[in-house]
């Protein structure tokens, strides 16, 4: 079997509710199927998250189940990249969506640019009471997500993949990239939508502001941290 040029991750803990819209989008992507796996890691669910994962008819998709739950979804996704068999890597939470380009569109700037280390895009930031925003990354690469950014799978590895120690793990990978010279490249179309839930760690201030101050103990006082939105 030939390997993908794209691994899609997701990690997915009791997400029965919505998992359906993330799978769906996947079937909608411009891509060729032949080109991708998704693999869904199923962080010992209680509900039937493994048996909808199970239900969907793709050539593509991959369920792991973990055999014990690590309650931090950083280490499910790393379990799924560690797994990975596509040339590049990209997280897409069980209750996100992408737009149908966004595993097209991302993985050619990759295949077109040997120096362009990852990509990563603008999107819909969508709130619980309904209403939304689009949110533009060009200038402030720490307002991206995890959600949409697409990597080189040897340099994820390279680094060590997410710190599951770091309250933000992925504004540490990417801080830890732009310090080794890594160089992203922006999409400016929002192609993906972000699902903010009351219960996500951002909704919780003082997490947040422990997160923050975690990057500037690594990092200093580094006016990238300063100015991002979480």
């Amino acid at each position: 079997m030939s390997s993908p040029d794209v691994s899609i991750v997701t990690a997915a803990y009791n997400s029965a509710d919505y998992i359906k819209q993330a799978l769906e989008s996947l079937r909608q992507q411009t891509i060729d199927d032949s080109r991708i796996e998704h693999l869904v890691v199923d962080d010992c669910s209680t509900d039937e998250t493994a048996a909808i994962v199970e239900s969907v008819e793709t050539s593509y998709l991959r369920l792991i189940q973990k055999q014990e739950n690590s309650g931090n979804g950083t280490i499910a996704w790393n379990h799924g990249i560690e797994h990975a068999r596509g040339e590049y890597v990209v997280i897409l939470d069980s209750d996100d969506e992408f737009f149908p380009s966004l595993v097209e569109r991302s993985s050619d700037v990759l295949v077109q640019n040997d120096d362009v280390d990852f990509v990563y895009t603008d999107y819909y930031e969508r709130f619980p009471d309904g209403t939304w925003e689009i949110v533009e990354t060009d200038a402030a690469i720490l307002n991206t997500v995890t959600v949409g950014v697409m990597h080189r799978t040897d340099h994820l590895r390279q680094f060590g993949l997410f710190d599951p120690e770091m309250i933000f793990a992925e504004y540490d990978l990417l801080l830890r990239y732009l310090d080794a010279g890594f160089d992203g490249q922006h999409i400016a179309d929002p192609l993906f939508v972000y699902h903010r839930r009351r219960d996500s760690q951002t909704a919780d201030s003082d997490r947040v502001d422990a997160g923050k101050e975690e990057l500037r103990n690594k990092f200093g006082d580094d006016a990238r941290i300063r100015e991002y939105r979480v």
